[in-house]
């Protein structure tokens, strides 16, 4: 389950843990010292981010260690000499991080230095969550992180503060217009460094204080050394070795201009041009990373599309914009499509196949058994979901259950194909093993709480009772009972499911039916392909009369056509009135359908198919 947060801090770094968190469905409250800023009156939360000035540290811990002494907090400060003395005092359980980025920048390639781990459970979500967001994570011990941010902080900011020392009677924003690109980023970072909170950075510059001494003794010798053209070179030379990752330096300095204000219409214009070009040249460098990404899936057999990471990468995006929200994510869900389109490419797919998730489902065990791979696998879902997918073209393909040797057919799917723009093209069938898995190795006897899909609990419910003495919980998705495991409990899934989440399989195959098999559709958008094979599905209505349903059946006898199914469902009209659902061993012709509609109201033919082994992505089936 996923932790309860608090934000104790509302400031700016506490507004984005508070956005990141929320937009990935966890329940975040915001606490502060000044009542205004606050939506909960109450320090509570399973885990507490330390938010606060480096100054109100003391009185924060202090606060938590009095209201909330079992949460684990979070210490974001920038100098661990500084807060970790009074985590330590408190006696509290915490994790000590530090975020190398500022409130408004994306986490993605941000760099997270961990300093100090708790070693809990809630540490670790926190953690996959920032792994997830694509942050950077390293660790440091305390004492090596503050010697390096002497070096990454305090010369850095002490250099543009010094700019902006030595340049404040020097240099006016008039003379902005002359600048290089170069200069102009510079001056932009020293106008934040100077516009923040001072005391932050002075805590900053106490911790740089003897490395800072040095580095003005080296400004002095090199100083000396620019003086004399040979010491000049030699300077270059022996700097270029180590400082060589200048490839794509251009993007920074373009980016600049990106924030320059201007007034005039040619100005304006010449912006817009500038934003233009510094757009699309993003977009490709966006989409040259899908491709490698692409790679990568190919190696580790990953989808390329996974909807729950694209959903919540425009969630945080709609966040951190006033702009139309319609706008915004038609333009980034066309980027995301152009991306997707270029790593299909490189890997040479051309169809997808939308099937029902999440990944270790029983339909996408089936799936992978068509087209050998989860890379052009669309997960949905529902089996609704997967009919608009295949209907508006965002998949090609869709697979769909459509019945069950034990529970029979699946009366939703059914239902919605009546109506559908889709055709069925195939059917393949699945044996349907259900496995009992852990988290680690254990007896039967040990299981305190069994977890699983109702369905799944009630196809092994012999092997439950002659079994096990634990808690029965239903779950809505496999994915959901995998997520609820702890120590002591087990759950119902598929040997795909547990491989996939690397559990271990504690009994397999403990279903009661040991014949249960799941009968899946393959679906495209109506008159997209060929149609061939030698069973035909349709629904077909009758007058209400007696012998009307007779008089359909006999054309099937006269004409010697075999009916493998026959199901009558609610027409949806009335009361009383139904519609009745037939698969036919037989490609229905002119003739067969001439005959059909004299003895029929209306008749709806919604595939000819064949069993299908193998559903080729590059666009044959076999």
């Amino acid at each position: 389950m996923k932790p309860d947060i608090l934000i104790y801090g509302a400031g700016k770094m506490g507004g984005f843990f508070r956005d990141f968190f929320f937009s990935r469905g966890y329940r975040v409250k915001c606490y502060d010292v000044i009542p205004e800023r606050r939506d909960t009156e109450k320090v509570e939360g399973d885990v507490i981010f330390l938010c606060v000035p480096m100054q109100c540290i003391p009185q924060a811990v202090q606060d938590i260690e009095e209201k909330n002494p079992s949460a684990l907090v979070v210490d974001i400060a920038s100098i661990k000499s500084f807060s970790i003395p009074y985590l330590e005092q408190a006696k509290l359980d915490y994790m000590s991080i530090h975020p190398m980025f500022g409130p408004d920048s994306e986490i993605g390639l941000s760099n997270i230095i961990i300093v100090k781990k708790s070693g809990r459970r809630e540490e670790e979500l926190i953690l996959e969550e920032f792994r997830k967001a694509g942050a950077v994570l390293s660790e440091l011990t305390p004492e090596e992180h503050d010697a390096e941010m002497a070096k990454i902080q305090g010369i850095s900011h002490f250099l543009l503060v010094g700019m902006a020392y030595f340049l404040k009677d020097r240099f006016s924003r008039d003379e902005l217009k002359y600048s290089s690109p170069i200069f102009s980023a510079l001056y932009k970072l020293a106008s934040r460094i100077v516009n923040q909170d001072w005391s932050m950075y002075w805590h900053i510059q106490k911790n740089a204080e003897i490395l800072r001494k040095e580095f003005i003794k080296s400004l002095e010798d090199l100083d000396r050394k620019f003086r004399d053209k040979t010491s000049f070179e030699e300077v270059f030379s022996s700097l270029k070795n180590e400082f060589d990752d200048f490839a794509n330096s251009t993007l920074i300095l373009d980016a600049c201009k990106a924030t320059w204000d201007v007034s005039t219409i040619e100005l304006l214009r010449g912006y817009i041009r500038a934003v233009d070009s510094l757009i699309l040249r993003l977009i490709e460098r966006r989409t040259s990373a899908g491709r490698k990404i692409a790679l990568y899936k190919r190696d580790v057999n990953e989808p390329i599309e996974v909807a729950e990471v694209e959903e919540v990468k425009i969630k945080d995006l709609l966040s951190k914009t006033n702009l139309s929200p319609v706008y915004v994510q038609e333009i980034f869900e066309r980027i995301m499509s152009l991306t997707k389109e270029e790593e299909y490419r490189i890997l040479g797919i051309k169809k997808t196949l939308a099937v029902l998730g999440p990944a270790g489902s029983f339909s996408e065990e089936a799936a992978i058994k068509l087209v050998g791979s989860r890379l052009p696998l669309k997960y949905c879902a529902s089996t609704d979901d997967i009919i608009k997918s295949v209907e508006s073209g965002n998949a090609d393909y869709g697979l769909l259950p459509i019945e069950n040797s034990v529970n029979g057919t699946v009366l939703s799917v059914l239902d919605a194909l009546m109506s559908a723009d889709v055709e069925v093209f195939g059917e393949t069938t699945l044996k349907i093993v259900h496995c009992l898995a852990a988290k680690r190795p254990m007896e039967l006897k040990e299981i305190k709480t069994v977890y699983s899909h109702p369905q799944a609990i009630a196809q092994c419910m012999g092997f439950i009772n002659n079994y096990l003495k634990a808690e029965l919980r239903y779950t809505k998705s496999t994915s959901d009972a995998i997520s609820l495991l702890d120590e002591n409990s087990a759950a119902i899934v598929s040997e795909n499911a547990a491989r996939l989440h690397k559990l271990y399989i504690l009994r397999k195959g403990i279903q009661d039916v040991k014949t249960n098999e799941t009968r899946f559709y393959l679906i495209r958008k109506r008159g997209s392909g060929e149609v061939k094979g030698s069973v035909t599905s349709l629904f077909f209505g009758v007058e209400d009369r007696p012998g009307s349903l007779k008089e359909v059946l006999d054309v099937f006898y006269r004409r010697g056509i075999n009916l493998r199914k026959l199901e009558s469902r609610p027409a949806k009209t009335g009361l009383g009135d139904y519609v009745f659902f037939v698969e036919v061993e037989k490609k229905l012709e002119i003739e067969d359908l001439k005959e059909l509609r004299e003895v029929t109201t209306f008749y709806h033919v919604i595939g000819v198919f064949d069993r299908t082994e193998r559903l080729d992505i590059w666009g044959k089936t076999k």
